[in-house]
């Protein structure tokens, strides 16, 4: 079982709880009716809104996993379960507000999406240690550094872009329909503030090679009147159009490198899957 998040820090100071007191027993069993064991989970990382500090109140808790696969899945395990998606919410119905999503990615599963730029992943390398339910000597730091590049550009950009298309009704995504949000302010706000966040993230992390979490209270606050239906629905638009075209800015001067070492990352994936598995790895 994931211990109670309720812990003290590495350093031995308090920690604040940021989730209810049965979040850690929810996703344990939701990471056992898997057949995922405690013992292979390396992370377990608070995402989605309430990670970025744009949650007006209303959102699930998203976290993602990043796990090592056992000996035996490493050699003929399910590739389908490189990636799942586990939901305390049966299929089909909509997460709401204390319901708990999990982003289950192998160990290498995520590197790899991390050398590709992707948001989503990104993020979690960058989360304080208060965000951490789990890190059983999850290297974040390292894969950081390894997946450094401006290939995170075009991830970022085509995020937004299909952000911005299930804003306008122009690209459907199964199950996800907020025709509330629309009665309520005339356009779904929550597509509208994830569209400017992953704006803002994208040009901190092509200008820096890192990601500020929870945003800069400054920004967070601005898309929190977005999603709060306060912003009417041009400057929401206008403001997505004009970091897109300032992300693109920030690609062309980014001093990151073109791509990740893909030879420095294998190496990296040989080593720690060798070590955590106690075996040699020539």
């Amino acid at each position: 079982m994931i211990d109670d998040p309720d812990w003290t820090s590495r350093s031995g100071e308090a920690r604040p709880r940021r989730h209810p007191a049965d979040t850690s027993a929810r996703v344990t069993a939701l990471l056992e009716d898997a057949g995922i064991e405690g013992n292979n989970v390396l992370a377990v990382v608070e995402a989605g809104s309430t990670a970025h500090g744009i949650s007006v109140g209303s959102d699930d808790l998203d976290f993602t996993v990043v796990r090592i696969e056992p000996f035996w899945e490493l050699v003929n395990g399910n590739p389908r379960r490189q990636s799942m998606m586990l939901r305390s919410k049966p299929e089909g119905i909509r997460s709401e507000p204390g319901d708990i999503d999990l982003q289950v990615y192998t160990f290498r599963r995520f590197v790899s999406l991390a050398a590709a730029g992707n948001p989503s992943v990104l993020m979690i390398l960058f989360a304080p240690e208060s965000y951490r339910l789990v890190d059983d000597g999850f290297p974040a730091a390292e894969i950081a550094d390894l997946a450094k590049s401006r290939r995170a550009a075009a991830a970022y950009r085509g995020y937004m872009d299909r952000q911005i298309e299930r804003w306008m009704g122009s690209r459907g995504q199964k199950n996800v329909r907020r025709p509330e949000l629309e009665e309520a302010f005339g356009y779904d706000t929550k597509y509208a503030a994830h569209t400017i966040r992953l704006g803002v993230q994208g040009i901190e992390y092509l200008n820096s090679g890192a990601l500020t979490l929870p945003l800069p209270d400054v920004v967070a606050s601005r898309i929190r009147d977005v999603r709060g239906g306060r912003s009417p629905e041009s400057e929401a638009l206008e403001w997505a159009h004009e970091l897109k075209d300032e992300l693109e800015r920030a690609a062309e001067v980014s001093q990151l490198p073109d791509r990740p070492d893909q030879q420095a990352i294998d190496r990296f994936l040989s080593d720690f899957y060798a070590a955590r598995h106690g075996v040699s790895d020539s």
